[in-house]
């Protein structure tokens, strides 16, 4: 579901305004769709692994999805469709005294893109991450590689990073977290380099935690020929963000879940002095958590509320393109359902409907974002082994 987002890059939806497509934009990130794997198992701290051993887990994915991006200011309206296929394996090697080294190889097809067009932007088998992690039985442990990281459900940041990051503790007894790195990206203008700290606590019925961000672009994010080429380029470069993000939830049953976040970021551009501070919040009303791929029926459900400006977030895990409402920010609503059809196939559903979180934000010589909307469908079915 995760290839939907980046769907109508803005400049797309500004073409006739003298604008042309910027290529990176039309191209979908090779990193998307990356919550379908398994979540990262809990830690044994009292029993570090000391005989070596091997395993490894995979999946494979079709994706079909539309998209009704809207933008009256410029009279624009258009459907855009994706579909992929896209195979993942992931092998781990146990080495013993608490060392492992886990990679992933994924391959990418593209048969139906409004945008880029079917298979322009194809990754045939490719090593999509590689890491090695130790865990010393007290509690801490250390990665280092290519990875993805995402905290909490990724309403900041859910990328793949290059760098190292140190954990101690677990959930129920207080977690932190300390990363440093950099984002995986072609060039340094995209390429984002910074500090990820975080705390997480769960107690009783009660979840908790607070996560900080502080990245900044390795070259400017936008140039001032860039912008002469392409005025709607300042709307999706930010050298600068800094966020902190607060979570809390309240579980009532062993199934549904009321979960909050605050969001509070500060974004800043040097070329054209842009200097934003935001305040938002994502409130999730899970009916049912995720469901075991294991377990034929299994089910899942969430609906949720989405009120983010553009500073309260980095890279957004959902299926819709934020980036589509430029310094706007977005607001509204999204939904998933999954259900297990037999023990390791799932077929998900997923819809969002968005609208700007800002009145009166500019587009483009004295147009606004005012009543640009994106609507969101798609479905994914999903073979595990």
């Amino acid at each position: 579901m995760r290839h939907i987002q980046h769907l109508v890059p803005l400049a797309l939806m500004g073409a006739s305004l003298y604008c042309a497509v910027p290529a990176a934009a039309a191209a979908l990130p090779p990193d998307a769709a990356e919550q379908s794997a398994p979540a990262e198992r809990p830690t044994d701290t009292a029993n570090v692994e000391k005989t070596p051993r091997f395993e490894f887990w995979g999946d494979y994915r079709w994706l079909y999805g539309k998209a009704r991006m809207e933008l009256p200011s410029v009279k624009k309206r258009q459907d855009v469709y994706l579909s992929t296929r896209r195979f993942r394996i992931a092998p781990t090697a146990h080495l013993g005294g608490g060392w492992s080294i886990s990679g992933m190889l994924e391959d990418i097809r593209y048969d139906k893109d409004t945008i880029a067009g079917a298979h322009k932007n194809d990754r045939h088998l490719y090593l999509s991450r590689l890491y090695a992690e130790h865990e010393n039985g007290h509690g801490a442990k250390i990665r280092a590689g290519r990875f993805i990281f995402t905290p909490f459900e990724g309403n900041v940041f859910d990328k793949r990073l290059d760098g190292v990051r140190w954990r101690h503790g677990d959930k129920n007894v207080g977690m932190t977290s300390i990363f440093y790195g950099r984002t995986v990206a072609p060039t340094g203008d995209k390429r984002k380099r910074g500090v990820i700290l975080g705390y997480e606590r769960n107690r009783a019925k009660w979840m908790g935690g607070a996560f900080y961000y502080d990245m900044e672009t390795e070259l400017p994010a936008v140039t001032r020929v860039q912008a002469m080429k392409d005025p709607l380029a300042l709307h999706n470069g930010i050298d600068h963000q800094r966020i902190l993000e607060l979570f809390a939830g309240y579980r009532f049953d062993r199934y549904r879940s009321l979960e909050v976040e605050y969001l509070h970021g500060r974004a800043e551009t040097d070329l054209d002095r842009y200097d934003d501070e935001g305040h938002g919040y994502v409130a999730t009303l899970r009916l049912r958590p995720s469901p075991d791929v294991e377990k034929a029926g299994d089910y899942g459900a969430w609906i949720a509320y989405y009120h983010q400006p553009r500073a309260t977030y980095l890279h957004h895990a959902m299926d819709g393109d934020p980036t589509f409402f430029g310094r706007a920010g977005f607001r509204g609503w999204g939904a998933r359902a999954d259900i297990v059809l037999a023990r390791g196939v799932a077929l998900a559903v997923e819809g969002f409907d968005l609208r700007p979180a800002r009145s009166g934000t500019p587009l483009f010589r004295e147009r606004t974002f005012d009543a640009a909307r994106q609507r969101v469908l798609g479905m994914s079915l999903t073979a595990y082994f």
